[in-house]
């Protein structure tokens, strides 16, 4: 009885140690521990800090070649000028009035009513970084500048006179760079031509016509005749006028 109980118990051990196997394509080499994949807990990306540096760069696309409609001598763009703030802080806003500091910034290139109205913004605590930068002069091709947000103001604005012209300006209106509980690392934004809605020239060379009265901004459209514009971006090629980019600085 003995014999046959050991006959059965050895029986039972070749079977198990036949059927045993491993990942691996050799199944006679044992699986030891550094090769046996471990349960891994997917990672939380680490908390965003509370403020963060961005590097603007604003470069123009604007040339005879692709705007050749009525394409003005002199062309440039004012120096920039902005602000990062939060819902409650913007400057323009199509479909609305522009402010009088738009009006003079979109009409003449000057900075400094609207930086009267940014310093007001900033007083009612609607804003804590104003950009105020060089534009892009006729010989340039594109222009950079640094700029900070926090997540209490992570919305960004920024606008620059379309020029010559009689009201007509490029702008970005409150993106988002903090979303998601993270900062945005890297955005590029096509630029659209905007009518501050004060002047009612139809060229780029147009003598004053004030607007009376005062209509809305509106995305740029004119004839065939004139610019050759619809929403904003030319008839004919659809280009943009030019593009901004903004990276997140390490």
């Amino acid at each position: 009885m003995n014999g046959i109980c050991k006959l059965v118990t050895l029986s039972a051990v070749l079977s198990l140690t036949a059927c045993g196997g491993s990942s691996s394509s050799d199944n006679t080499t044992p699986t030891s521990p550094e090769n046996t994949a471990s349960p891994t807990t997917p990672s939380t990306p680490p908390a965003a800090s509370a403020t963060a540096t961005y590097e603007l760069t604003f470069t123009r696309t604007w040339d005879a070649q692709t705007f050749p409609t009525n394409y003005p001598g002199g062309t440039h763009f004012s120096p920039v000028i902005g602000l990062t703030h939060n819902e409650q802080g913007r400057i323009f806003q199509r479909g609305e009035s522009a402010s009088a500091g738009i009006i003079s910034m979109a009409e003449t290139g000057s900075k400094a009513a609207l930086k009267t109205e940014i310093s007001n913004i900033q007083n009612l605590g609607y804003s804590n970084y104003l950009i105020d930068e060089s534009g892009i002069s006729g010989n340039s091709q594109s222009v950079s500048m640094t700029f900070e947000a926090s997540q209490n103001f992570s919305l960004l604005s920024v606008v620059s006179m379309v020029a010559p012209s009689p009201d007509w300006f490029i702008g970005i209106d409150s993106l988002a760079l903090f979303n998601d509980g993270q900062w945005v690392m890297e955005q590029t934004i096509q630029l659209k031509v905007y009518d501050a809605g004060s002047d009612s020239g139809v060229t780029f060379n147009s003598a004053n016509q004030e607007t009376d009265p005062q209509g809305l901004i509106t995305l740029l459209d004119s004839a065939r005749s004139d610019t050759d514009f619809a929403q904003g971006v030319h008839f004919q090629s659809e280009a943009n006028i030019g593009v901004i980019t903004i990276k997140l600085m390490e």
